[in-house]
């Protein structure tokens, strides 16, 4: 069954709405893809049903954004007592471990600055699920959540802020959007074109050819592994296969020997690894749960 999950910064809240950048800039050619300007799409028209403004797309908290889920899926900051809205200390940005006992609020609205030339704080909404993330589940699952639902309206504890720029971002089984008080000067990024390769991989992806990540530090998830090699290029070949396989979440999990084994998807939990395998049976007779 999936579990969803959302985080939101906010005085006395459990569920943490974050504050919001690993260059000081936006990538050339930055663009959207489908499911990011679906999701920024749900959320305006939401806002325009309850008689609110559109928010300004972002250039800058879009590039905030994806970056934060690609750390997010690739790194897993949001492991043990630190929330989806936590950073690692794996780019050129400043770790953050966030958490309702020891919030790190400063460290997460500074992330714009950090990353790029916006110079006004930001705010997240983050999201995470066991399989790949749908932009009308997020946006279903937080317009019923009555603390990101007042984040996205501007009611309640965020009455008194005024949006006027949003990122999107959206990568594998995580969502975040930021939200920021100052205009960014960047055009607004445009969705990315039906030309580029059909599967536009995000600017920033991990991993070199294909997006597939390589991940040799200990993350703490459970991998199902579908096979081993003893060369990067071997596992790259036999996960590229698999791309476009329905689900399917691809990594390379490289140790402290120099063996390489693909996973099709990992897990926060075993139980949860062991209904992913089972779901993979037919496909990958042979595949093993791996905890890396």
């Amino acid at each position: 069954m999936k579990v969803p999950k959302f985080l939101i910064i906010g005085t006395g809240l459990f569920l943490f709405i974050c504050a919001a950048s690993a260059q000081k800039s936006v990538p050339d050619g930055y663009c959207l893809t489908d499911d990011e300007h679906r999701l920024a799409g749900l959320i305006n028209a939401h806002r325009q049903a309850g008689g609110l403004k559109e928010i300004p797309l972002s250039a800058s908290l879009c590039h905030v954004a994806r970056t934060h889920v690609i750390d997010l899926y690739t790194n897993h900051p949001d492991t043990g007592i630190c929330s989806l809205n936590s950073w690692s200390d794996k780019g050129s940005w400043t770790a953050c471990c966030h958490n309702r006992y020891i919030p790190k609020e400063v460290c997460i609205r500074n992330k714009p600055s950090e990353l790029t030339n916006y110079t006004g704080e930001g705010y997240e909404l983050a999201y995470s699920e066991v399989f790949d993330a749908v932009p009308d589940t997020v946006f279903r699952f937080w317009k019923k959540i009555d603390e990101a639902n007042d984040f996205l309206l501007n009611k309640k504890a965020w009455e008194k802020k005024s949006w006027r720029a949003m990122g999107v971002g959206m990568y594998k089984n995580y969502a975040v959007i930021w939200m920021g008080q100052r205009s960014d000067p960047l055009p607004a990024p445009v969705r990315c074109s039906k030309d580029a390769a059909g599967d536009v991989q995000p600017a920033g992806t991990p991993g070199g050819p294909g997006g597939i990540p390589v991940i040799s530090g200990k993350t703490g998830r459970y991998y199902v592994i579908i096979g081993s090699f003893q060369s990067e290029a071997d596992a790259r070949r036999e996960a590229g296969k698999y791309q476009k396989l329905d689900g399917a979440r691809l990594s390379i999990l490289r140790n402290n020997q120099g063996q390489y084994r693909v996973s099709i998807n990992d897990y926060p939990g075993l139980d949860a690894a062991k209904q992913g395998k089972n779901n993979y049976g037919s496909t990958f007779p042979g595949s093993w749960i791996l905890n890396f």
